[in-house]
């Protein structure tokens, strides 16, 4: 069978759908339609997508038997996202949900535990994991360039004031949970399982729109000795910023060190010295959302395991959730108090 074999129905067809339309139509995957709460935004999205089928019911686009792949990009609220996946899992449908899988870790277990219990296969769209620079310094972390890795820094700092956004930064956690998220799991693909978090957080209050953190600095201790550093900041007002997609990555090994962002990077030898510079193709967005399809279709069909699973993904979301109970309680949270 081929990838086209897998039809795709997307569930929410706002802002981020686009980005995986666009990627599915670079990677010549079949979407088969959407779905969406609000007719004319669906009616708007067939048009300028040429989606074969939409509608206003997602039940209706789960049950279309050509959809084999639900995309969930709805926003991430247990009461929106549960029974979507509850529905296409008693449908033996495979899940892709886009990230955070939730906010907050016992709502991210339900979910993970419905797709067990009918053992529909489920994965978060982590697409940090699948961005192609990301995936070029992967090779250099994992063949022993720069020696043993020991040291990880993530720092992402740029204004971004999303008052005026229907949902978005509504709730009381949000770029910790939101964005960070982003970063926790591709540490946690690096590194492993993680040992131990500590936090610092806080708010701006000039951005009057947003409810929840707008800035958090996460220290993280891995099992296998690495520690990370991952820096967040969206009320950076400043003349240097690392905006996300272009947010700094740094990690460093006793032979070498890996610097770069999602468009340019640089590793640094000792023994013998020497500056290489990688080449890849593609960038965040949407080729990482492509990646990520496209390995999920191709684990379902060799019948695999595959990166970013629901139950694995939980070790990132719990990176989060330690982060708030550390920067509320100002102390280390270990991971056996969670997972």
């Amino acid at each position: 069978m081929a990838r086209t074999d897998w039809g795709i129905g997307i569930v929410g067809l706002g802002g981020i759908a686009n980005t995986h339309l666009q990627a599915y139509r670079n990677a010549g995957l079949k979407v088969i339609g959407g779905a969406d709460i609000d007719a004319e935004r669906a009616k708007a999205m067939q048009d300028r997508w040429q989606l074969p089928f939409v509608t206003t019911d997602w039940r209706e686009l789960i049950d279309h038997p050509e959809v084999r792949i639900v995309d969930i990009t709805v926003p991430h609220k247990l009461a929106v996202r549960l029974p979507i996946v509850e529905y296409a899992a008693q449908r033996s449908k495979a899940l892709f949900v886009q990230k955070p899988l939730l906010p907050c870790l016992e709502g991210a277990k339900q979910l993970v535990e419905v797709a067990e219990r009918y053992k529909a296969p489920l994965m978060v769209n982590q697409n940090s994991v699948f961005v192609p620079a990301f995936l070029a310094m992967e090779r250099y972390l994992r063949d022993g360039t720069i020696g043993t890795p020991y040291y990880c820094q993530i720092e992402n700092r740029a204004w971004v004031d999303v008052s005026g956004h229907a949902w978005f930064g509504k709730d009381e956690r949000w770029v910790t949970s939101d964005m960070a998220i982003h970063h926790f799991a591709l540490v946690h693909h690096w590194f492993g399982e993680w040992d131990s978090v500590y936090a610092l957080m806080g708010r701006d209050p000039s951005q009057t729109g947003v409810r929840g953190d707008n800035w958090s600095v996460v220290s993280v201790r891995f099992k296998n000795g690495v520690q990370a550093c991952i820096i967040n900041n969206w009320a950076y007002r400043g003349n240097r910023p690392r905006p996300h997609s272009r947010e700094e990555i740094v990690i460093q090994g006793d032979k070498g060190c890996i610097t770069g962002d999602s468009e340019d990077i640089c590793v640094v030898t000792v023994d013998p010295p020497a500056r290489i510079y990688p080449q890849f193709q593609g960038k965040w967005f949407p080729d990482a959302f492509a990646n990520a399809m496209c390995h999920f279709i191709d684990a379902l069909e060799a019948g695999r395991p595959f990166w970013c699973s629901g139950c694995d993904n939980l070790n990132a979301v719990a990176i989060a959730e330690a982060a708030y109970i550390s920067a509320k309680e100002r102390r280390a949270v270990q991971r056996a108090e969670l997972l």
